[in-house]
């Protein structure tokens, strides 16, 4: 089992690697991101958006620390580059290529793509596992977190049939959004990942970590929250993790840092200014939320200091609700308070870990 303390998991998304360019290097030393490659921006000059300025942003963010670098499947953050790395012809040889030569000089644990051809077979993932671990001694896979056990020895099998011996995999069990089904029975979404976690515990020798990921981000806040200017609500993944690690030793913990994976992106003019802001106890958050011709960001960075509920973190989100508080905030879309949303976030969570 690793030292890494949380595993964030993001898209490659201008909110996402903002958030990411100012967390302190000495929490990015301790936890391991899994970054979703997906397309930069569009521009005029680049209208299918470009990966390889994703690569360098992450790059600059990283440095030589390690990260598991996986591509993104949605259709919205994919280009013709993301398709092109998605092919399983011969191994996935431009995945390979991708990581092992063009970007061999960054430390990337590499996710491995499950793809079953029209036999039923593992040839390419096989071929894959068998070149890549030879010369990473981490590669990662990620599945869906309610599999039977049958499906998940099915699906792993080859993998683990493949891996030099040197090698480890982490497991990454992917609960997605689970806010609507929470509300129903955290019970079964916890009973899903704890069969899956314990249907793996035969292939112990192979693995370096099981983790568990999911998100309740609600996809409208003031919804949620039940008010307009200020409310509350809760998210779940903190409850889930807990009564999953009562059932189930050295799992790590996960999750999309406070991103809504069903995101309507806002549009100029459609949006009201909000600060979110995450409890300690990793179990709610509280927002404020100012229309621009009634206080905008800065009303609301003052109430969000004025409520008891906050603890300044000395974070960079931190800083930035202080700029705004005294009427100069350095960004003004949802972009950019999305990022100070997910900093402050992922300071509370490597807080809650790192507490044990």
């Amino acid at each position: 089992m690793s030292n890494y303390k949380y595993y964030p998991l993001i898209k490659t998304r201008d909110a996402e690697l903002r958030c990411f360019a100012h967390l302190d290097p000495s929490l990015l030393d301790e936890i391991l991101p899994i970054y979703e490659l997906t397309k930069s921006r569009t521009t005029k000059k680049v209208p299918d958006g470009d990966i390889y300025r994703r690569m360098k942003q992450i790059h600059e963010i990283q440095g030589e620390r390690p990260f598991v670098l996986d591509l993104s499947t949605d259709e919205r953050y994919i280009n013709p580059q993301i398709k092109q790395l998605l092919s399983e012809r011969n191994g996935f040889l431009d995945w390979q290529y991708f990581i092992l030569d063009i970007h061999g000089n960054m430390n990337i644990i590499p996710m491995i793509h499950l793809y079953e051809d029209d036999e039923g077979n593992f040839v390419e993932v096989e071929s894959f596992v068998k070149t890549v671990s030879k010369v990473r001694q981490k590669l990662a896979v990620r599945l869906p977190h309610d599999l039977d056990e049958e499906d998940i020895e099915y699906y792993l099998s080859p993998v683990f049939n493949s891996l030099h011996e040197e090698a480890k995999v982490i497991i990454v069990f992917d609960a997605g959004y689970i806010r609507d089904a929470a509300k129903v029975s955290i019970e079964n979404i916890v009973n899903n990942f704890v069969a899956s976690c314990r249907s793996v515990q035969g292939f112990n020798d192979k693995i370096d970590d099981i983790v568990i990921i999911s998100t309740s981000f609600p996809s409208s806040v003031a919804t949620e929250g039940g008010e307009d200017a200020e409310g509350d609500f809760e998210i779940y993944e903190e409850k889930v993790f807990m009564a999953v690690s009562d059932e189930v030793d050295d799992v790590k913990y996960g999750d999309y840092a406070s991103i809504n994976t069903e995101q309507i992106e806002m549009k100029g003019g459609t949006f009201v200014p909000r600060i979110d802001i995450a409890s300690q106890d990793g179990n709610s958050f509280f927002y404020k939320r100012f229309r621009r011709n009634d206080g905008s960001y800065p009303r609301c960075a003052k109430a969000v200091i004025d409520d008891h509920r906050y603890k300044n973190l000395k974070s960079w989100a931190d800083d930035e609700i202080s700029l705004a508080s005294n009427g100069d905030p350095s960004g003004i879309s949802p972009s950019y308070w999305i990022s100070v949303r997910m900093n402050y976030y992922i300071m509370t969570r490597f807080n809650l870990r790192a507490s044990g």
